[in-house]
């Protein structure tokens, strides 16, 4: 997975205090989440055997991500290269992040940052894509 980032960006390496993140030189970090572990889930989890990879860190109700629907969508980068990307519903995404802003053991700095990326995420959704919006309530997050 550190391989991977590095192809995007050669400056991310794993935070020493933290095996579950990584961070380039802009100080932009990315997490390795999973659900909590279940019966004989092993924990913690290496995502690979190698000693410089990432460390999968437990979330609390990260579940709702993984049984969430799949989205999947057209990017283009900076330099024109296109892509599809595979992500989660960004209705629960954004949801999950308003869920996680509100527990009390969130830090302050992770809490605004929640509140900021699920306004961002719903604003795209309402002005660009609308049809993603329903009442299903597979799509929105439960405690």
């Amino acid at each position: 997975m550190l391989g991977l980032l590095k192809k995007v960006d050669p400056s991310f390496e794993i935070r020493p205090d933290r095996r579950c993140t990584a961070v380039n030189s802009d100080g932009f970090e990315v997490d390795i989440i999973r659900r909590m572990a279940e019966d004989n889930d092993p924990h913690p989890l290496q995502v690979a055997e190698s000693e410089d990879e990432f460390w999968a860190v437990q979330a609390q109700n990260a579940g709702v991500l993984l049984n969430a629907p799949h989205f999947s969508a057209m990017i283009v980068s900076p330099s024109g290269y296109m892509a599809r990307m595979h992500t989660v519903s960004p209705v629960v995404f954004a949801s999950f992040k308003r869920w996680l802003a509100v527990q009390p053991n969130r830090d302050a700095l992770k809490r605004t940052r929640d509140v900021l990326q699920a306004t961002l995420v719903e604003r795209l959704v309402t002005e660009y894509l609308p049809q993603l919006m329903s009442d299903d309530p597979n799509t929105k997050v439960s405690p």
